[in-house]
C-alpha cells in the first residue's frame, strides 16, 4: 500500500477547546506545592496536544463507527487481538487497520499522519481545577484524595494539520465521520468532569500527487464551497 504515491491529502485547519482540555502529562512523582495532574508542555512550556493523543483518539471513534456499522474489526491495542497477528494479508486487515496501521507478526505503518497541534497565539495562563476521589461502595471522600487538575482554558485554538496517503474513498469517509464524532464526544482527560469537549474546523485540503513533486503537475487546494462539497461527498 505504500510502494507507490498515488495521492497525498494534506489536510489543514483548527482545534478549539470549547470547554477546557486536559492533555496529561503522566507525572508520575508529584512535589509538594505542585499541580498533581499538569498539562503536557513542550521545553519551552507551550501546551500541546501530540499527534499520538489525536491519532489514538480518532481511531477509537473509527473502530466505534465501523463496527456499529457492522463491520468486523479487529481488538486493539493488545497486539495478538490485531490484524497484523490475525492476518496474514494486508488486503484482509480490518478497515481500522488499514487506515490507522497495525503492530504483529504483520506490522503495517499506518495510512494516516497527526501532526503535534500547537497553540495559535500565547497562553497566558492554564487553569486549575480541584478535585477529590469518592469511595463508590462507602459513598464517601477517600482520605488523602484530594488532587489538582491543570487544563489549556477554552477558547484556546490548535493548529491541526493531518497528512493521508493512499487512501480509499472508504477509508477517507470513515476518518472524516471519526473527527466529526470526537467533536460530539470528548478529548483528552477528565471528560465527565466536563474537560475536552473540541470543535474541529477544516479550512484546506490539498491534494499532491508524484507528478507535483516532480514539477509536472500543481496540486489541487480546495477551500471554500469545493471544500465543503468534498467534506460532504466524504
Amino acid at each position: 500500500m505504500f510502494e507507490r504515491l498515488e495521492k497525498r491529502i494534506i489536510i489543514s485547519g483548527v482545534l478549539e477547546a470549547v470547554t477546557p482540555l486536559h492533555i496529561g502529562s503522566g507525572k508520575p512523582e508529584v512535589e509538594l506545592g505542585e499541580v498533581d495532574l499538569p498539562v503536557l508542555t513542550d521545553p519551552e512550556g507551550r501546551p500541546y496536544i501530540p499527534g499520538s493523543s489525536l491519532k489514538g483518539r480518532i481511531r477509537a471513534e473509527a473502530e466505534r463507527i465501523a463496527r456499529q456499522q457492522g463491520m468486523n474489526v479487529c481488538k486493539p491495542p493488545e497486539v495478538d487481538n490485531m490484524c497484523g497477528s490475525l492476518k496474514g494479508d494486508p488486503k484482509d486487515f480490518c478497515i481500522c487497520c488499514r487506515i490507522f496501521g497495525t503492530a504483529g507478526k504483520l506490522s503495517v505503518a499506518s495510512k494516516v499522519k497527526f501532526r503535534d497541534a500547537y497553540p495559535l497565539s500565547k497562553v497566558e495562563t492554564l487553569m486549575e481545577r480541584t478535585g477529590i476521589a469518592i469511595d463508590r461502595e462507602k459513598g464517601t471522600v477517600v482520605k488523602g484524595a484530594l488532587y489538582t487538575i491543570q487544563a489549556v482554558p477554552a477558547g484556546v485554538k490548535f493548529g491541526l494539520e493531518i497528512v493521508c496517503e493512499n487512501m480509499s474513498e472508504d477509508e477517507l469517509r470513515l476518518l472524516k465521520a471519526a473527527l466529526k464524532s470526537v467533536e460530539d464526544s470528548a478529548l483528552g482527560g477528565s471528560s465527565t468532569r466536563g474537560f475536552g469537549k473540541v470543535k474541529i474546523n477544516i479550512d484546506t485540503v490539498r491534494e499532491r500527487t508524484a507528478g507535483f513533486y516532480l514539477g509536472k503537475e500543481e496540486e489541487k487546494v480546495l477551500s471554500g464551497d469545493e471544500l465543503q462539497q468534498w467534506l460532504k461527498d466524504f
